[in-house]
């Protein structure tokens, strides 16, 4: 399965280790250097002993420009005038502005530059640091460059066109020493020490929520292959610690590269991964990860926004927020009790955080694992199988109105989670405890589900990333598929009798998603047809279940032979059908395997076509 697009991850990487590791540690001292003072006449009191006035010469006010600076590289930089027009060379310095009141003077920034919003409105002069485009640059007539450690290569291209100042902070601590700097650059000193003090009120009132809290051990996933971490020196490490977390790999330096074996001895507690990483929370627990703590217990969680927390900037609050909230739910408690609204159009009422759940659908426990309260489950169906630690939960027997009633009162749960196929056996489950029903029929109702779960189990942050990681997966795969043709698709839930998913159900959701028709969506729910009826709709593109009673070289002995599908090669059968049954977080992968069978060349996937051998037959 294709993983999210290398170019994009080549870049972000770059990035990553730009902010975060490259440069040195030098600490920035300013000098100021104001000008000879200027001197007018003013007028003097007139006294009884004169009958005239006289002047007395009186100092005016010194001007400020130039003014002379020694910047983080410890260059000597004059500003002869205040800067009106501003080039930035990192997407942290820009932001630094913004914070300071001065975004309006920026009139040239990167390619990755993504906050403020108004930030897509401004020139874009190439790469990050030393791959901006120099002539872009020039064009705009920049009073002022503003660049990091990573311009470096440049710096005496950069300072042909416009005096330049390195604003390269390595740690939380040097955030203020970058302000300041820049307030004093910009004689903007008030608006700096607003800045600072606004910056240092956040990082206390979240560091100080966590205090007394275990600090809890926690794996950053930089980059997935090789594996790579932040080290002890990083902006990430300085944030877990702050969060109420401690960096596994506090003990390496910049951005090492470790095994899954020292990951797995060191037991973390906590996974973090990030939308651009290479690695999934799906891939963490298909692999050996999913035998650390953070994988039983469902504590693998994927940032939304990575630069929250590399870019050094006030914005790094942001981020710690974010990594503080997942790390300690209960610091940041909702108000219990909680009245929601359930799916049912039911209210329910939940007395307290609940700590002993029954999940009765499969895709309510993954759900629950992802948002981070896997912990919480006592019981689930015996279908439950991902992610790996659900075996050593209890099995409370059959799928929705086929669970076994004493199996789950036996539990004592504080909280019972089902969905539509519960419903006959409603009234029995509500004597045993509450109950909530989560009945999604199609991805905005996934999303409405995750929220809802993550509010009922006081995981509202890990609910945020977890829909916020969809909806990117979501929209990478629409965008990529917008303007192509759209194939007509028929999708075998099962062949004897022959059903096919019509409107209403996931399948017809995701082939629409993924820039198919499909052939169905005339027809409700799970639709029985013909031969004959396939066979006039005549699919492009044939998709199989993998539990779907017949196999793909079967189907070479039917009259599907006769349909495009077949005479193009374009016959597939789905990987795991859970991906794209099961209304919960995994349903993106099943979209993208459904998008590559579809679109091959638009997400370069080479399908191995199946080919039906000539003894075949076609009579069905």
């Amino acid at each position: 399965m294709k993983k999210t697009a290398l170019l994009l991850m080549l870049l972000l990487f770059g990035a990553v280790i730009a902010a975060g590791c490259i440069g040195g540690n030098e600490t920035p001292s300013s000098t100021s250097q104001p000008s000879t003072p200027t001197e007018t006449a003013t007028t003097s009191q007139t006294t009884p002993q004169t009958s005239s006035p006289t002047q007395t010469p009186t100092e005016a006010e010194k001007p400020f420009y130039p003014v002379t600076i020694t910047d983080f590289a410890n260059r000597t930089v004059t500003i002869d005038s205040e800067p009106q027009r501003v080039v930035t060379l990192a997407p942290s310095i820009t932001e630094d502005l913004y914070y300071l009141g001065l975004f309006d003077r920026v009139v040239g920034v990167t390619n990755y530059d993504d906050f403020p919003p108004e930030v897509a409105n401004v020139t874009k002069v190439g790469g990050y640091g030393k791959y901006a485009n120099l002539e872009v640059i020039a064009s705009l007539n920049p009073d002022l460059i503003l660049v990091d450690s990573y311009s470096t290569p440049i710096l005496s291209d950069l300072e042909k066109i416009a005096p330049v100042v390195v604003i390269d902070p390595h740690s939380l601590r040097d955030i203020p020493k970058a302000l300041e700097l820049l307030g004093e650059v910009f004689n903007v000193p008030g608006n700096a020490q607003k800045a600072v003090a606004e910056f240092q009120a956040k990082i206390n009132a979240t560091s100080s929520a966590v205090t007394g809290k275990p600090k809890l051990k926690v794996f950053y996933v930089v980059w997935s292959n090789p594996l790579m971490t932040a080290g002890g020196d990083t902006f990430i490490s300085d944030v877990i610690s702050l969060a109420g977390g401690e960096n596994v790999f506090k003990d390496t330096s910049g951005w090492p590269t470790v095994s899954m074996e020292q990951v797995l001895e060191r037991d973390p507690d906590v996974i973090i991964l990030t939308p651009h990483c290479g690695m999934t929370v799906q891939d963490v627990y298909k692999s050996i990860l999913a035998n650390t703590k953070a994988a039983r217990e469902g504590r693998v969680y994927v940032i939304e926004n990575e630069n929250d927390l590399i870019h050094p900037s006030p914005r790094v609050v942001n981020g710690l927020e974010t990594v503080a909230k997942l790390l300690h739910p209960d610091a940041f408690r909702v108000s219990y009790p909680l009245t929601i609204t359930d799916f049912a159009g039911r209210q329910v009422t939940i007395e307290k955080e609940p700590e002993r759940i029954v999940s009765l659908a499969p895709s309510i426990t993954e759900t629950l694992f992802y948002i981070g309260a896997g912990d919480k489950l006592v019981g689930v169906t015996k279908w439950a199988d991902f992610p790996p630690a659900v075996e050593n939960i209890t099995r409370v027997g059959g799928y929705g109105q086929y669970a076994n009633l004493e199996i789950i009162a036996s539990l004592n749960p504080d909280l019972i989670i089902a969905d539509g196929f519960s419903m006959s056996i409603l009234n029995e489950l509500e004597k045993i405890a509450p109950v909530v029903i989560v009945d999604p029929k199609n991805m905005s109702g996934i999303y409405r589900k995750i929220e809802l779960l993550g509010e009922i189990t006081n995981r509202e942050e890990a609910a945020r990333a977890v829909i916020a990681e969809m909806k990117a997966k979501v929209n990478y795969i629409t965008s990529t598929v917008a303007g192509t043709s759209r194939p007509r698709v028929l999708f075998i839930t099962w062949w004897n009798p022959l059903y096919v998913p019509g409107s209403g159900t996931f399948q017809d959701d995701l082939i629409r998603l993924a820039g198919g028709e499909n052939i169905f969506s005339d027809m409700n729910g799970w639709a029985q047809v013909s031969m004959e009826q396939v066979l006039e709709r005549n699919p492009d593109v044939i998709i199989l279940s993998a539990h779907a009673g017949i196999t793909a070289e079967e189907l070479c002995n039917t009259e599907l032979v006769n349909t495009n599908a077949f005479k193009n090669g374009m016959v597939f059968t789905i990987s795991d059908d859970n991906l794209v049954s099961r209304p919960g977080p995994r349903i993106v992968h099943g979209l993208e395997e459904i998008a590559e069978y579809l679109h091959p060349d638009a997400f370069n996937y080479q399908p191995q076509p199946l080919v039906c051998n000539a003894t075949a037959s076609a009579g069905g």
